[in-house]
């Protein structure tokens, strides 16, 4: 046992209890300070890329406090205020992209710019893409270009994925921890090759758009989980209540009302009615989570890795499939602002609706294999 501190004087003691809060109220502003004069530079490029300054300000700056100086730090140090030291590039691309009885030509314009060296390699050893992760001899297909994160839903499968690959087991469950849940989870239990659960993809808990799922079926599934699979992460994917350019999760989902561990954002930038990407909506959807209670390490994101075909937008178009260089500005912009994720999602690796995925593209499948390494 350990030996209790001698006791102080009562006046003794509140004399050192306001001190030490004086104290920490300093050191707390000292690196508020510190923070909003190293990061000017990096709120100045969010604003330009379309943010708005509160929101991007919020982001910034909070990101730095959680992380530290090196946030709004280039390779030689402080900024002091400037721009981050980087790169602009002004790129224009035409496309023909084939919808349902019409073919579509599409010239997308592009500035990009790179605003740390290293930028779009965030920092996890987990990488995910859904759909068709096995082929016809049961090999699985996206270790060719680095995915380690297999999406599964059987024992089998799980039991046969290769070396260094973890497997997200598919549940699509919310009905809390019944006997149905139940039965679907314990076969799991033990298995080293298990990462966690895949609960639910975009749960309602309003039951507007999808089937109802209180956040309190959640909170019992997580939960049972976390007693009975020590280790295992359980995992949803989030539905924006409001639209890319103004995202809200207020009110749905987070640690707090449901135990979850980890929750994927996924704000598609690159749209036909864009004539390309507009990166800044990734920007606001990590600030829209954390704004509805979600810590930046609970956030995994989510890559546009996929487009045309039969999906709409929010926006009154479609998903255009990004270039190779829009994808690398898609993984630049969320490195910069989720930069250690417990994971990573690219969506997707198979097609799901007549569209373009990462199966049918070796150039994408290059970027992510350089940014998966």
């Amino acid at each position: 046992m350990r030996e209790r501190p001698t006791a102080l004087g009562f006046a003794s003691l509140l004399t050192l209890l306001a001190a030490l809060h004086v104290a920490r109220s300093a050191d707390a502003a000292s690196v508020a300070r510190q923070c909003r004069r190293a990061c000017r530079g990096e709120i100045a490029a969010c604003v330009d890329g379309g943010g708005h300054h509160r929101a991007c300000r919020k982001s910034v700056l909070g990101r730095c406090k959680q992380d530290g100086l090196t946030v709004c730090q280039g390779a030689d140090g402080l900024n002091n205020g400037r721009r981050p030291k980087g790169s602009t590039t002004t790129t224009t691309t035409t496309t023909t992209t084939t919808q349902p009885g019409a073919t579509t030509t599409t010239t997308r314009s592009a500035v990009t710019t790179t605003t740390l060296a290293g930028g779009g390699s965030p920092a996890t050893g987990l990488h995910y893409a859904p759909n068709h992760n096995f082929d016809s001899s049961g090999s699985y297909a996206p270790a060719q270009a680095g995915f380690n994160l297999a999406d599964l839903s059987g024992v089998s499968t799980l039991n046969a994925l290769p070396s260094g690959v973890k497997g997200l087991v598919w549940l699509g469950l919310c009905n809390g921890a019944d006997s149905n849940f139940i039965n679907a989870v314990k076969p799991f239990i033990g298995n080293p090759k298990l990462f966690g659960f895949y609960l639910m993809d975009e749960p309602d808990p309003t039951g507007q758009w999808n089937p109802l799922c209180p956040a309190a079926n959640l909170l019992a599934e997580s939960d049972w989980i976390h007693a009975n699979v020590p280790g295992a992460k359980t995992f949803i994917a989030l539905m924006n209540f409001g639209s890319t350019k103004s995202p809200t999760y207020a009110n749905t989902y987070n640690p707090a009302n449901s135990h979850i561990d980890l929750y994927g954002l996924d704000p598609y930038p690159c749209r036909s009615e864009l004539g390309g990407c507009d990166y800044n909506r990734i920007t606001v959807a990590v600030a829209a989570a954390e704004a509805a209670g979600i810590p930046l390490g609970s956030i995994v994101p989510v890559y546009q890795a996929f487009g045309g075909g039969n999906w709409s937008d929010d926006g009154g178009g479609y998903y255009l499939f990004p270039t190779a260089s829009e994808e690398q500005q898609i993984l630049a912009t969320w490195a910069g602002l989720v930069p250690s994720p417990v994971f990573d999602y690219a969506y997707s690796w198979g097609t799901q609706n007549s569209d373009q995925a990462l199966e049918s593209s070796t150039e994408l499948q290059a970027v992510f294999a350089a940014h998966n390494q």
